[in-house]
């Protein structure tokens, strides 16, 4: 979807600028007629420009989930309190904070007071909005049961934050303390390391081997610093925008599967985030073929969704349900099992609930062993590194003190 960029006047006539991913031009001024901005220039941010600004924590078309699952919550008390939808997101326009929420909730105000369906409004903005919550929106509003829709939301969103921030934890929070201490390291050899020198070479003996390997060390630092920055900063620039991709996350994903460590938590969390998905439609009503279908353009996970993909083509081909996911060898034993339970006894999105569960509880106890095991290691590490370099710098000073002795 193109992302616009805008300039334009609000009522108080204060000049206001943004950026947003709709469809058309058209949706965009809708969207802004909803505020009450008055477009003044609008144009399509060039690719480059998006790829910089999504690297640097610009907005896109999305929000954050924290965003979405406040604005589900609000809207069902709204709603089931019997406030009309309209009303409702006329509220939480005036109350909601996020930019990106705040201009999608304009522009659906404006076309649900049109005539259009609340879900139809829902899909125009695909980034902010999964296919999971239109779909279930779109049998709310069918069914006459859309308070109960947004309940079943809110909690499938709040299970899916809780779970995505125990995931992300477990693998930032290493990767955080090893730059910081690379950073740190890096810092030694440029700066401090120098200064050690011209006090080495003034005693003039020899340097020790590991004393002029850091050295040696240290001079490349110095004298490739400008290098060392600018490839650290395109490597990183790179690899983001690979992992952004299709065929990047995917493979990142299939890694990650296999990596020794983390892959038990990524295939525990991909279990728990499909069994949370199939239950949550299957219970709002959603039949079994569509619900897989949603669920593989929900999941987020490369290899449970070529897995998924496997599901429907058995399915229709008249297979149960339980068999195909038996043959697929991608979830763990138990939920497996559990899953071909449910269906044989008609309670499938139940147990599904149930592993569902399982495997978020699972998660979290892995992460909280995780994080126990790396914190010791990752001091070794730095404090091994850092003690290293210092002790290297001090040997020939221990040699002098000898010598004069």
């Amino acid at each position: 979807m193109p992302e616009f960029q805008y300039q334009g006047v609000d009522k108080a006539g204060k000049r206001v600028t943004g950026k947003l991913n709709v469809p058309t031009e058209g949706d965009l001024r809708m969207a802004l007629r909803g505020q009450g901005i008055r477009p003044v220039r609008i144009s399509k941010v060039a690719g480059m420009n998006r790829d910089l600004g999504q690297m640097l924590g610009g907005g896109g078309g999305g929000v954050p989930l924290e965003a979405l699952v406040a604005f589900t919550r609000q809207l069902n008390v709204l709603i089931t309190s019997g406030i009309p939808i309209v009303q409702g997101l006329e509220i939480l326009y005036d109350q909601s904070t996020n930019r990106n929420m705040k201009t999608i909730i304009g522009a659906m105000k404006e076309r649900v007071a049109q005539g259009s369906y609340f879900w139809e409004s829902l899909a125009q903005y695909p980034k902010a909005f999964p296919r999971l919550y239109v779909a279930l929106i779109r049998a709310g509003e069918t069914s006459g049961s859309i308070d109960q829709m947004l309940k079943r939301l809110s909690r499938y969103l709040e299970d899916a934050a809780r779970l995505r921030k125990m995931v992300k934890g477990a693998m930032m929070y290493p990767a955080i303390v090893v730059s910081v201490g690379v950073g740190v390291i890096a810092m030694m050899l440029t700066f401090v390391i120098p200064k050690f020198e011209e006090l080495l070479k003034s005693s003039g003996q020899e340097l020790p081997g590991p004393t002029q390997f850091v050295l040696n060390l240290s001079h490349f630092m110095t004298q490739n610093i400008v290098y060392i920055v600018v490839g650290t900063i395109t490597f990183i620039f790179l690899s983001i925008k690979f992992a952004k991709s299709t065929e990047g996350k995917a493979t990142i994903d299939r890694v990650m599967f296999r990596a020794p460590i983390f892959g038990n938590i990524m295939v525990k969390a991909g279990t728990a985030r499909f069994a949370r998905t199939m239950q949550t439609l299957l219970a709002s009503g959603v039949n079994l073929i569509d619900a897989v279908e949603i669920c593989k353009a929900t999941v987020d996970n490369a290899v449970i969704e070529n897995a998924v993909a496997k599901i429907r083509g058995e399915v229709e081909a008249g297979k149960t349900f339980g068999m195909v996911v038996t043959k697929l060898k991608v979830f763990p034993d138990m939920a497996v099992q559990m899953i071909s339970v449910g269906e044989s006894t008609g309670n499938l999105d139940q147990m599904l609930d149930k592993v569902a569960d399982f495997y978020e509880e699972e998660v979290e106890n892995l992460v909280a062993g995780l994080t126990k095991m790396i914190e010791p290691l990752i001091l070794v590490f730095l404090g091994g590194a850092v003690g290293g370099l210092l002790i290297a710098m001090y040997l020939p000073i221990f040699k002098l003190a000898g010598s004069a002795g």
